[in-house]
């Protein structure tokens, strides 16, 4: 078995050899500033995979299907050794190479740290190490490699084997793609053989015991599929699939993806709108925002603002169109800085003026009459929360000279009543940090929850004029570049959330206590930045619609779908029902749409 060994490796040496070269090559490129500005981003995202899985199914396509074409697996199959045993001397070879061929393609993107001013390499170095990736990686393109072993068992020629993988692949990654959208909650990503927007694969590589876990199910995968090619080669080594049984065996694959696509289409009730409002001429529109109270709906735009009446959800109604002239509706993140009481909405944006133009809370009615109440001139590294409406009082969020604070306004005289600094923040980092960092507010019966960069603060607004600040969780971002990235919040029954990034995560708190939120564990999460909480579930835009979520335990469960004429952009929970804003479609409409999820 030792000169069948041999052989192998000599074999095998080509493509080793021709890795490591090329990972030289690309180590050497990774000193050029145009390749770090153009590749560098994208190495561990694209081309990492890329690499990993060529090099899996370059090791496995020819080793029996090569032999048998060029008549020599017949000279190996007349000496003295079982064929299952020649099946295992090469999967043996294969595991040492692509071990050696991965150490350097996931080595090349740890390499020359000081190099690195990729925000997403440092956010992954910054969490996990070359020995966690490696060891999460390599079981995953182990498994790659024995299935294309596996094939070349079945097949006469190293180019069907490349096709046949080839559909493997593509079919795989359409089916990753698809069930990775349609469980947004699912631990699922923490299987994916690649990174993805989510970094479930991080998630995955900063718990060593996820990685013996995935590991050990990934290699036990590995073992039983060779096993099953030593067997074929052992029971009919002469046999093989010809043309008609490939095609056939590419048709099962891509059938079968489809099948199991289209039955999971279905694994959710449906709820459709309990009426809509056509917003016609909104190609002109960027970013729009919907408010929700009492059955009153706003639409607001850059200078623009439209009272809806969805008092009769089938049947609603323009109520009036607001315009504010020389006004710029401010947003970030795709949050619109927005609130509404009763037919009262509050805005905060930015009103053209000389010499500066002025930051402002706009005050709009139906009528048309428009107040304002100033927060001074526009300051390029200052920011301002969304407002939130309490009582008589409007709160918003200013960070400012590195001060992260809170204030109040009475509505009625338009002055400011009170406010409270809440976070004292760290320097910014140049080349990372981009003014000042956001603020996300969250309002809860009579108390307010404010992540900052530095923190979440629980604040007692009891008496809203004398907003009280009851107690603080330190909060710590997973890379130190994201400090002051924005943290979405909402609620349901007794738990706070908290979406972190990067990898994404839904953060939760036990809000027994009102005033004291406990942390509790981290939920899987991988659905964007988006979330809205009505105080018993939970939604978000999902796929052409909204879901309705909600926690039990430890995990999020979708409980139904609301479904929209098209892509929701944004979203209003008031009472028993729920408003989405669609996108625009190509007739240069949104339709503003109702569902009742009210019980």
């Amino acid at each position: 078995m030792r000169p069948l060994l041999w052989k192998e490796v000599r074999d095998l040496r080509g493509w080793v050899l021709g890795s490591l070269a090329l990972v030289a090559a690309l180590e050497l490129l990774s000193h050029s500033r145009q390749y770090r500005s153009s590749f560098e981003s994208g190495y561990i995202a694209l081309l990492l995979p890329l690499l990993a899985v060529v090099a899996a199914i370059g090791l496995g396509i020819g080793q029996i299907a090569r032999e048998r074409h060029m008549k020599t697996l017949d000279y190996l199959l007349v000496r003295p050794v079982e064929p299952g045993t020649i099946v295992w001397m090469k999967f043996l070879a294969g595991t040492v190479a692509l071990a050696l061929m991965m150490a350097a393609i996931v080595g090349l993107g740890f390499v020359n740290p000081p190099l690195t001013a990729d925000t997403g390499l440092l956010a992954i170095r910054e969490q996990v190490g070359f020995r966690a990736v490696a060891l999460t990686l390599f079981p995953r393109y182990w498994c790659v490699y024995a299935l294309t072993l596996f094939f070349s068992v079945l097949l006469d020629r190293s180019a069907k084997v490349a096709g046949a993988m080839g559909v493997v692949a593509i079919t795989l990654m359409g089916l990753i793609s698809y069930f990775t959208d349609l469980a947004p909650f699912s631990r699922f990503i923490y299987w994916l053989p690649f990174f993805e927007s989510s970094g479930g694969l991080v998630l995955a590589a900063r718990s060593a015991g996820f990685v013996w876990l995935t590991g050990l199910a990934c290699g036990a995968v590995a073992m039983l599929v060779t096993a099953a090619s030593a067997t074929l080669l052992k029971r009919s080594p002469e046999r093989y699939l010809g043309n008609r049984g490939l095609a056939l065996v590419a048709a099962g694959i891509v059938g079968g993806a489809l099948l199991s696509a289209q039955a999971a289409k279905v694994w959710l009730p449906e709820v459709a709108p309990a009426g809509s409002f056509e917003i016609r001429n909104a190609n002109e529109w960027g970013s729009a925002g919907i408010v929700a109270c009492g059955g009153r709906v706003a639409v607001t735009r850059d200078g623009d603002v439209r009272f809806l009446d969805f008092s009769h959800p089938s049947n609603p109604k323009l109520v009036s169109e607001v315009n504010i002239p020389l006004w710029t509706t401010s947003s970030d993140w795709d949050v619109e800085k927005v609130a509404m009481a009763g037919d009262t909405l509050f805005l905060v944006g930015e009103k053209k003026r000389l010499p500066v133009d002025e930051v402002e809370i706009t005050i709009v009615k139906p009528d048309a009459s428009i107040e304002t109440i100033p927060l001074g001139s526009v300051r390029p590294h200052a920011f301002t929360s969304a407002p939130v409406s309490v009582g008589r009082f409007l709160y918003v969020g200013r960070t400012e000279d590195l001060v992260a604070s809170i204030h109040v306004f009475e509505v009625a005289t338009r002055r400011e009543v009170a406010s409270v600094v809440i976070d004292q923040m760290r320097p910014p980092v140049p080349g990372t940090t981009e003014g000042e960092p956001p603020m996300r507010i969250c309002r809860r019966d009579s108390y307010l929850y404010v992540a900052s960069p530095s923190a979440l603060t629980a604040i007692d607004a009891g008496n809203p004029a004398q907003p009280v600040v009851t107690s603080q969780l330190q909060y710590h971002p997973k890379a130190q570049f994201l400090y002051g990235f924005p943290r979405p919040l909402a609620w349901q029954d007794n738990r706070l959330f908290e979406i972190e990034f990067w990898p994404y995560s839904l953060g939760s708190y036990d809000l027994s206590d009102p005033a004291h939120p406990v942390a509790k564990a981290d939920l899987t999460w991988h659905a964007g930045l988006a979330l809205t909480g009505s105080g018993h579930d939970v939604y978000l835009p999902w796929r052409a619609g909204v879901l309705e979520s909600r926690a039990e335990g430890a995990a999020m469960e979708s409980r139904r779908y609301l479904r929209a004429s098209r892509a929701v952009s944004a979203l209003a929970v008031d009472g028993d029902y729920v408003y989405a804003l669609t996108a625009v479609d190509s007739q240069k409409q949104r339709m503003v749409q109702a569902f009742r999820v009210g019980r």
